[in-house]
């Protein structure tokens, strides 16, 4: 038996198994979940009207959050449910911010759509009264839709998302203390 030749060459024999570590690795990732969560609170020295004068609104967000620097669209009212942001940016493609809740000053939820609706987020932020001023709980969840490639992203996308969204209310704490100076 020694001696006897394969019928493939080591190139063939490379390929076909570099072929096969690939399509494993795509199967696990399209029955990896797509789905995420993330959440972030901080206390703002301020009082809750204060802190949801930001949150209301597309502009509010402008102030303390990151968005898109060209083809931005305001449509519906300027604050309140149905405020929102449409964009079409060349990095980061198209997508939607839309307000659907409004319950003054304690709580605001939101939907982003980026890619036609490929990718959904559902967030919230809630602001609960205590001694030294407010509580904000920011929290999100999303779906990355059925991606082999997004599916390995989902497992990472809690810590990623929840140390974004930190940052997030760090800078809304910093606006709305500078502001009451």
């Amino acid at each position: 038996m020694s001696g006897e030749r394969t019928p493939f060459s080591v190139g063939v024999i490379i390929l076909g198994g570099g072929a096969l570590v690939l399509s494993m690795l795509m199967l696990i990732g399209f029955l990896l979940p797509a789905d995420w969560e993330a959440s972030a609170t901080t206390l703002v020295p301020a009082p809750a009207e204060a802190v949801y004068a930001h949150l209301d609104s597309p502009e509010g967000w402008r102030g303390w959050t990151t968005w898109p620097d060209s083809g931005v669209v305001r449509e519906g009212p300027a604050r309140g449910r149905g405020a929102m942001l449409r964009w079409d940016d060349p990095e980061l493609g198209a997508g939607s911010f839309e307000i659907v809740e409004a319950q003054a000053p304690s709580r605001v939820a939101y939907t982003v759509e980026v890619g036609g609706g490929a990718m959904r987020t559902n967030g919230a932020l809630e602001v609960t009264p205590e001694a030294a001023g407010v509580r904000v709980t920011w929290r999100e969840a999303g779906d990355l839709g059925r991606n082999p490639l997004m599916g390995f992203w989902a497992l990472f996308m809690d810590r990623a998302q929840s140390a974004e969204l930190a940052k997030g209310l760090d800078r809304l704490s910093e606006l709305v203390t500078a502001e009451a100076r």
